[in-house]
């Protein structure tokens, strides 16, 4: 039997040193496959529709396997985690304020990876570096961080008032039923900058053209600029967008947010919006939503890649972990980062 590696001695998910690519389903009915793990004899049934999949006794994970790839997801999502493990399995997963929280088990989960980044690099004290390398202002002061709208500085786990606040301003009454805006991380230093930034792992930036609704939940291309708009905002340009033949819908939001909560957080402080990336992906939508950036304020709209962020940690010892664990890391079995 294959010896099951724990949590405690194997501290990292299965990654590229874990992971078999060679997938060869079972002949016949219901589809199986034998786990993804190395040397693991198990065969399990794959997830479906209807049913859940069987769990590996000895690694307990789930393979999902259809034409589409394979992957995997954790039973324990704790077990996919690299940092604070107890404070994500009591406080964030099933947090009201945390939308589609039953995916954080999965091998493509892009909140597990944002947590696992930003949770590291807030317990090592390095996200004014962060923020240095992204506005360019240098400070001692950690800036409080924010995951979905939770504060995580000082384990506080409240949703942000400041969120709360802007989602009442501009999505009250939205003419679909979808989720609110939810920024995936904020770093916020009162009085000084507040940047929110939207994190891309295996999905890409998705926008609205003019026309019809894309599908029941989605806004049309006037609904969304028409609504997340204020007179006092200078940072986007209204009359470009306008000509555009289309706007990444999630860029244009939290950069509206962005600069709406800045202002009311201070006269002084700053708004910055960054999207985070895989290098070599997403090249097109920087330079296209950076066109619908008002000439004065080109420096407050940033495209950074974890690939960045696993650098610029290099002299780092305390997040040694966590450079161990993007290297490692897959999407789809495979490589995820040019490390």
């Amino acid at each position: 039997m294959t010896q099951a590696i724990s949590a405690t001695n194997f501290p990292i998910p299965y990654g590229v040193s874990e992971l078999d690519t060679n997938v060869v389903p079972e002949a016949g009915s219901p589809r199986q496959v034998r786990c993804y793990v190395h040397g693991c004899r198990h065969l399990l049934r794959v997830p479906t529709r209807v049913f859940r999949g069987d769990i590996c006794p000895d690694h307990d994970i789930r393979c999902h396997n259809s034409f589409a790839g394979s992957t995997y997801s954790y039973a324990d999502p704790k077990r996919n985690v690299i940092a604070s493990p107890v404070q994500f399995g009591t406080r964030v997963i099933q947090h009201p304020f945390k939308y589609e929280s039953h995916r954080l088990g999965l091998e493509k989960s892009e909140d597990t990876l944002t947590w696992n980044v930003f949770r590291s690099l807030q317990e090592a004290g390095q996200l004014a570096a962060l923020v240095e390398s992204i506005t360019g202002e240098k400070s001692a002061i950690e800036p409080d961080l924010y995951l979905w709208g939770i504060r995580l500085t000082d384990d506080e786990f409240e949703a942000w008032p400041l969120l709360i606040a802007a989602r009442e301003r501009f999505e009250r009454q939205l003419p679909v039923e979808r989720p609110f805006t939810e920024p995936d991380i904020a770093l916020h230093l009162p009085g000084r900058y507040l940047i929110l930034i939207e994190a891309k792992f295996t999905s890409p930036n998705t926008y609205y053209e003019p026309g019809p609704r894309k599908d029941a939940k989605s806004l049309t291309f006037d609904e969304l600029l028409g609504r997340y708009t204020d007179p006092a905002l200078q940072i986007l340009d209204q009359e470009q967008a306008r000509r555009a033949p289309r706007v990444y819908q999630q860029l244009w939001r939290n950069t509206v947010f962005a600069e709406w909560m800045a202002l009311a957080d201070h006269p002084g402080t700053k708004a910055y919006h960054c999207n985070l990336v895989r290098d070599g992906e997403e090249l097109a939508a920087e330079p296209e939503f950076r066109r619908l950036i008002s000439p004065d304020f080109q420096d407050r709209f940033h495209r950074i890649t974890w690939e960045q962020i696993y650098n610029l940690t290099a002299e780092c010892d305390r997040l040694e972990t966590m450079r161990r664990y993007l290297v490692n890391k897959t999407a789809g079995l495979r490589p995820a980062f040019r490390l």
